[in-house]
């Protein structure tokens, strides 16, 4: 859970969720992915094996986070007394990543 502060001094909660694959007709793969809080449900990302499908849902969200960010918006965890705000640094980091969205061809 994390806080999205703006620059407003609004505050909303974001729970970033990732689903479980499923198997649809043929050999299609989908997973659910969303970012409770602030956006609406994401459609379910659609694979060729579920760990594709798992991979396009997870940097789904990390180009949400990543976007807010690029906005001006401060992500913090809520237990966070001292509201450290996330940089891109720390966002690659969490989703195991090494440069920018833009040095990764957006990936």
């Amino acid at each position: 859970k994390f806080l999205c502060l703006s620059a407003a001094d609004s505050e909303v909660t974001l729970t970033a969720k990732i689903g479980t694959p499923y198997k649809t007709e043929g050999a299609i793969y989908r997973c659910p992915s969303e970012l409770q809080g602030l956006e609406k449900r994401n459609p379910d990302l659609a694979g060729t094996s579920s760990m594709q499908a798992l991979c396009l849902a997870t940097s789904l969200v990390f180009d949400q986070l990543a976007h807010l960010l690029e906005k001006g918006e401060r992500l913090v965890y809520v237990d966070d007394p001292e509201r450290s705000a996330w940089d891109l640094e720390s966002l690659n980091a969490t989703f195991g990543r090494r440069g920018s969205p833009t040095e990764e061809g957006n990936s």
